[in-house]
C-alpha cells in the first residue's frame, strides 16, 4: 500500500521529531510512504527541523512553505502535491 501523510504545521518545530520518530518506527513494517510538510508561514525554526530530517535520507520527506493561509488552505495544497493517486 502506498500511503501520503500530510502535516500542516505554525510554529510547532519542537512537536516535529515526535511525529518524525513516530514514522521511523513505521518503516520496520515496510508501508510505502511519502510525508509532506507545509509549513503555513511558521516564524519558529521549523524549515531547520524539517531539513535535518530530510538529511538523513530514512524516508521521502518533500518540505513546503507557504505564507499564513490557515491550515485546511495548507492541506488542501499538500493534497495538490501527493505523488499518490487515488483510482475509483
Amino acid at each position: 500500500m502506498k500511503i501520503s501523510i500530510l502535516t500542516a504545521t505554525y510554529n510547532r518545530a519542537k512537536f516535529l521529531p515526535n511525529i518524525y520518530e513516530s514514522l521511523k518506527d513505521n518503516l520496520k513494517y515496510n508501508v510505502d510512504f511519502e510525508w509532506l510538510i507545509m509549513d503555513d508561514g511558521s516564524t519558529d525554526n521549523t524549515e531547520e527541523v524539517v531539513k535535518k530530517f530530510i538529511s538523513e535520507n530514512t524516508m521521502t520527506i518533500k518540505y513546503y512553505k507557504q505564507e499564513n493561509q490557515g491550515k485546511m488552505v495548507a492541506i488542501n495544497n499538500l493534497v495538490e502535491k501527493t505523488s499518490r493517486r487515488f483510482n475509483n
